[in-house]
C-alpha cells in the first residue's frame, strides 16, 4: 500500500511544483499577464508542435499505432458531450451557462497533463499513444465545442463562427506538427520498404537539426506547466457554486469513468497493453485552457468557463492521484 501511494504521489508531484511556481512567480508580482500570455503562445505554437511530431515521428511503425484506441476515446468523447447536453438540459437553467457545462464534460487538458503523465507513468511508448489521442480529439475538440456552445449562444453570427472555427482547426499548429509527423514517419517507412533506409531519417541526415527539435521538446511541457499555474484565479466565484460544480464533477469524475472505465472493461477487444493505459489518463485531465477563450468567441458566462478551468485544473491532482492509485493498486500500470 506505501508503495503504491509513493507511486501515485510521484506521478504527480512534478505536474503540483510547476503548477506552484507558476502560481507562485505570478503573484509575486515580477512579470504580468502579458507576459505569461505570450508563453503561452509560445508554448501552444512552437514548443508543444515539435513535442508532438517528434512523438509520433519516432515510432518505429504506422503498424504500431493501436486505432482501436484512438477511435474509441474519440467515440467516449461524442458520448460525454451527450451527456454533458443532458445534464445541462436538466441541471441548469441559465442558457449562457449551458453550453460551458456541456463543453467541460468532454474538453480535456490533454497538451498539459496527458503527454506528462502518459510519460511519467508508461515511457516513450504511452506517450506516444497519447500523443496521437491528442492529435485527433484536437480537431473533434473544437468541432463538439462549436456545437454545444453554438447552440444556446444568443448571437446572430453563427455561421462566421462555424466557419472561423474551422479555419482554426485547419490551421492548427497542433494539428498541422501531428500530419507532419505522420508524412515523415510514411515518408521514411517507404524509403526502408524501397532499400533505401535512413534517407528520411532527420536525425541521420539533419542531425543539427534535429538535435534543436530535441532540445525545444524537452521545455515544452514544464513551461506549459508553469504557466498554467500563473494563470490560475480562484476568485470570484460568487453564486455560481452549484453549477461550477457540476461542470468539475463531469470533467474529473464522470468523464475519467466513461472513457477510461470503458476501456479498462473492454481492453482485450481494443488490444491495449498495460504500457498503452498510461496514455489513456489525459481523458481525466481537467478542462482545457482554451475553452475558456471559445466560449468567449462565441458567446456564454466566461467568467463561469474561466473558474471551471481554474477549479478543475486545481483539483484534478486530487482526483489524478487517487485515479493512478487505483489502476497501480490493480495492477495495470
Amino acid at each position: 500500500m506505501k508503495e503504491t501511494f509513493l507511486y501515485s504521489f510521484r506521478a504527480v508531484a512534478p505536474i503540483l511544483l510547476l503548477m506552484l511556481l507558476g502560481y507562485t512567480i505570478r503573484h509575486t508580482g515580477w512579470w504580468d499577464n502579458t507576459f505569461f500570455s505570450q508563453t503561452n503562445k509560445l508554448c501552444f505554437r512552437v514548443f508543444l508542435p515539435v513535442q508532438l511530431f517528434c512523438n509520433i515521428y519516432e515510432l518505429e511503425s504506422l503498424v504500431n499505432v493501436n486505432i482501436r484506441i484512438i477511435v474509441h476515446v474519440c467515440i467516449g468523447t461524442a458520448a460525454c458531450m451527450l451527456l454533458g447536453v443532458a445534464v445541462a438540459k436538466l441541471f441548469v437553467t441559465d442558457p449562457d451557462q449551458k453550453g460551458i457545462i456541456a463543453q467541460a464534460s468532454f474538453r480535456s487538458n490533454q497538451a498539459v497533463f496527458g503527454i506528462p503523465l502518459a510519460t511519467s507513468l508508461g515511457g516513450a511508448h504511452a506517450a506516444t499513444v497519447a500523443s496521437l489521442i491528442m492529435g485527433i480529439t484536437t480537431p473533434l475538440y473544437n468541432f463538439l465545442a462549436v456545437l454545444s456552445l453554438s447552440y444556446y449562444s444568443a448571437r446572430q453570427a453563427k455561421r462566421n463562427v462555424i466557419r472561423h472555427t474551422i479555419k482554426t482547426i485547419v490551421t492548427n499548429p497542433l494539428i498541422i506538427a501531428c500530419v507532419a509527423g505522420f508524412i515523415c514517419l510514411g515518408l521514411r517507412q517507404l524509403q526502408a520498404e524501397w532499400g533505401y533506409p535512413g534517407r528520411f531519417l532527420i536525425s541521420e541526415q539533419l542531425p543539427s537539426v534535429f538535435q534543436p527539435l530535441q532540445y525545444i521538446r524537452k521545455v515544452a511541457t514544464p513551461l506549459l506547466l508553469v504557466s498554467l499555474g500563473a494563470g490560475l484565479d480562484f476568485k470570484s466565484v460568487g453564486n455560481m457554486v452549484p453549477v461550477l460544480v457540476l461542470g468539475v464533477f463531469l470533467r474529473l469524475i464522470v468523464a475519467p469513468a466513461l472513457v477510461i472505465g470503458s476501456a479498462l472493461l473492454l481492453r482485450d477487444y481494443l488490444q491495449m497493453s498495460f504500457a498503452e493505459i498510461p496514455g489513456l489518463l489525459g481523458c481525466a485531465s481537467p478542462v482545457a485552457v482554451v475553452s475558456a477563450v471559445m466560449v468567449q468567441e462565441i458567446g456564454g458566462d466566461v467568467q463561469l468557463a474561466n473558474q471551471i478551468v481554474a477549479w478543475s485544473s486545481i483539483l484534478s491532482l486530487v482526483t489524478l492521484f487517487i485515479l493512478i492509485f487505483v489502476l497501480r493498486f490493480l495492477g495495470v500500470v
